[in-house]
């Protein structure tokens, strides 16, 4: 089984990943909408971790 994160929230990401063998992120417009975090510090985020 693969866990994903269905966020945009960058801290939660820096987080999990550190504690949990995330497999991704996935996430649509609304939730990056609701998100404080700009898109392209997410996007950057993510690429770091996988």
């Amino acid at each position: 089984m693969e866990l994903y994160l269905d966020t945009a929230n960058v801290a939660e990401v820096e987080r999990l990943a550190r504690i949990f063998p995330i497999a991704g992120v996935t996430t649509n417009p609304s939730i990056i909408a609701a998100s404080k975090d700009p898109y392209g510090k997410f996007c950057r985020v993510c690429k770091k971790h996988w």
